[in-house]
Formats: structure tokens, sequence, C-alpha cells
């Protein structure tokens, strides 16, 4: 498939899972930067997606929605990238656990640490609102990288 790829984003959304896949996939596409409440919800994009959110894809004549969706959307559209197993092979169990992590809660606990933004309760607290993130966090990517070190 060589249809356009245009990538619909905003730099404090979702969308850096989708642009980090993208990249590695080394195919060409065009970005499109939206405002939250304003382009986000003009008629133009809610062409697009209805509800008025990103990330959002267009290849082609096709839209997809949801960074996870996305993700395996694009390792399937592209399987020369190698991103993905072929379907019907036992790592799909393993590659699909990972995958949807990486775009759920591996940028849930990471967000308020790349983010850096304190909260009222933890300036209350005098503490870091991202003590709980990082301990969270580590966990999980300790888990990811034992796993992934057990399978190359």
């Amino acid at each position: 498939m060589t249809d356009e790829l245009t990538f619909y984003t905003n730099p404090m959304s979702c969308g850096r899972i989708v642009r980090w896949m993208l990249e590695e996939l080394g195919q060409p596409y065009t970005t499109q930067v939206l405002d939250y409440g304003t382009t986000m919800k003009a008629p133009a994009y809610l062409a697009v997606n209805p509800m008025g959110k990103v990330p959002a894809i267009r290849h082609g004549d096709t839209i997809v929605t949801e960074a996870a969706a996305i993700c395996a959307y694009l390792a399937d559209a592209f399987p020369q990238s190698g991103l993905a197993p072929p379907p019907g092979d036992h790592a799909c169990g393993h590659y699909y656990r990972w995958m949807f992590y990486a775009a759920g809660p591996a940028t849930t606990r990471a967000g308020p640490i790349t983010a850096g933004c304190f909260t009222r309760r933890a300036r209350r607290k005098r503490r870091s609102p991202t003590s709980r993130s990082v301990s969270s966090y580590r966990r999980s990517a300790g888990a990811w990288w034992a796993t992934a070190l057990t399978r190359t």
C-alpha cells in the first residue's frame, strides 16, 4: 500500500507513540498539528475523527484513531518493516501484549515523569508528584526489559 500517510496530533497528546511508530516504519508522512478546542473541533477535522480527539492517521482512504489501534494498523499495513509478527504466528500474543502496553499504561506512567508537572496535592505534601509514577514506571519498564531480553 503506497497511499499517503497523514498524522494528526498535538504536542500535548498521546501522539508521541504514534510518531515513534511512524519513524520506525521509515515511510514518508505529513503531520497536521491541531489545537485543542479550535482546529480539533473544526468541521474539517471532525470529518476525520467525529470525536474531535487526536492522535489519528489517514492512510489513503483509511482513517484510524486511538494510539494503540494506529500502531497496530501501521505495523500490519507495512509488513516489510518487520515491526509485527506474521498473522497466526505464536509470537502475536506477546507482541500484542507489549504493543498495547506501550500505547497505554507505559505512556500513562511516563506522562507525569516527562511532563514534570506539579499538582496542588503534591505541593501540599511537599513532594514531587512523579515519585509514585517513577516507581511504577521503573517496575513496568523492568518487567518489559526482562521479557524483551529473553525474547531476542
